[in-house]
Parts: C-alpha cells; sequence; structure tokens
C-alpha cells in the first residue's frame, strides 16, 4: 500500500485511492507516455539549438545531431525508451538528475 497526504497528515491510501495511484502509474509507464515525454524532450533540445540554424553554419556534426533527435521515432523502439529516458541517479556527480543517453548531448563543435 502507498502512503498519502491530506492536508499534511500522511496515512495509507485506502483501496480506492490505491486503486488511482496504480491507475496513474500505468499510465504514467505506458510507452505512449514515454513517447510523449521522449519527443518533449527531443523538441526542447532541438529548440535550444535553432540559433545554429539561423546562423547558417552549422558542423556537419551539428546536423548529424539535429537530424539524430528527429530520427527518435523511427531509431528507437518501445523496447529502448527506459534508456532514453534514464537519469544520472549518483548523487555524488555533476551530472546527478541528466539524462545518460548519448542521444541527448550535444556536439561540442
Amino acid at each position: 500500500m502507498s502512503k498519502v497526504n491530506v492536508n499534511g497528515l500522511v496515512r495509507e491510501a485506502t483501496a480506492e485511492e490505491q486503486a488511482e495511484i496504480d491507475a496513474r502509474e500505468t499510465a504514467y509507464n505506458s510507452n505512449a507516455e514515454k513517447l510523449n515525454r521522449i519527443k518533449s524532450i527531443r523538441i526542447e533540445k532541438l529548440r535550444e539549438t535553432d540559433w545554429w540554424v539561423f546562423r547558417g553554419e552549422m558542423t556537419d556534426e551539428q546536423k548529424a545531431w539535429r537530424k539524430s533527435l528527429r530520427d527518435i521515432p523511427t531509431t528507437f523502439s518501445a523496447s529502448n525508451y527506459d534508456a532514453l529516458l534514464a537519469k544520472e541517479t549518483d548523487k555524488t556527480k555533476d551530472t546527478y538528475g541528466q539524462l545518460t543517453h548519448s542521444i541527448w548531448t550535444q556536439p561540442t563543435s
């Protein structure tokens, strides 16, 4: 059973609350929802680097990286979604909480 916080009071969830918690968790962990999160990250990364395009002087590496982001839905299957969404869990690292899959790493040049 899960615990719920109601007005600052933490208690065990009722069967009805637990069913709702389980339904939300199932939906959150569905392949469709994972793909939506991946697409949102992809859009964010592309927007962050749109200035490369506007500048008009993208390197081949930058072009390839942006293409690989656009191709994620066709390149990766549902079996890869967890890896794409994985984050650093070691709190001693500077990259704690950041996405770990190499697809998200911007080229330096």
